[in-house]
């Protein structure tokens, strides 16, 4: 549920500018179609969910780090031969 969060919190931040730049009356000067702002849109979305595991084994990190040492228990086994 939370990488659903993320995903679209960051599709819409990549969007948002988009949007004040096709409300735009005059013509556009960089002649590029819909398709190739889509494909960028499509490539920053694959780059963004190849570092969400990164984020994810920083976050453990800091999490264990903050936790500090667990105290082991320690447990007498038996072995029936």
């Amino acid at each position: 549920m939370n990488a659903k969060r993320i995903i679209t919190l960051a599709t819409a931040s990549l969007l948002a500018p988009a949007t004040q730049a096709l409300a735009e009356a005059g013509p556009r000067q960089d002649n590029s179609q819909f398709l190739v702002w889509a494909f960028l849109g499509m490539c920053a979305l694959i780059v963004i969910i190849q570092l969400m595991p990164v984020f994810m084994l920083a976050y453990g990190l800091v999490k264990g780090l903050l936790k500090g040492k667990a105290e082991t228990a320690a447990e007498e086994v038996t072995v029936h031969k």
